[in-house]
C-alpha cells in the first residue's frame, strides 16, 4: 500500500472512530494515562522520567493524530470529560444531601 494511501486510510479510522462518543471517551482516557499536560520529569529517578516521557510521547503522537484530523475535536472531547465530571459531582452531592436530611 502506498504511504499516502495508508495515511488517508488511517485519518478515516480515526475520522470515524471520532465520530462516537464512545470512541473520543476511549481516547481522552489513553490521553489523560498518557499525561499529556503535564511533565515527565520525576526528580531523582532517570528511569521514571525516561518511562513518564514514553508515555508522553505516545500521547502526543495521538494528540497530533487526532488535531490533524479534526482541529475542534480536543476541545469538545475535553468539554464532553468535564460535563461528565460535573454531572457526576452535581449526583455525589444530591446523594450526600440526601443522606444528611435521612
Amino acid at each position: 500500500m502506498k504511504k499516502r494511501t495508508l495515511e488517508q486510510r488511517n485519518a478515516a479510522d480515526l475520522a470515524a472512530v471520532l465520530k462516537l462518543p464512545q470512541g473520543r471517551r476511549l481516547l481522552w482516557r489513553i490521553l489523560q494515562a498518557a499525561q499529556v499536560d503535564a511533565h515527565g520529569f520525576v526528580p531523582g529517578d532517570a528511569q521514571a522520567t525516561a518511562f513518564h516521557c514514553g508515555q508522553k510521547s505516545i500521547g502526543l503522537f495521538l494528540q497530533s493524530q487526532i488535531a490533524d484530523v479534526s482541529p475542534l475535536i480536543l476541545a469538545q472531547m475535553r468539554a464532553e470529560y468535564l460535563s461528565e465530571v460535573t454531572s457526576n459531582q452535581n449526583e455525589i452531592n444530591k446523594e450526600s444531601e440526601e443522606l444528611h436530611y435521612v
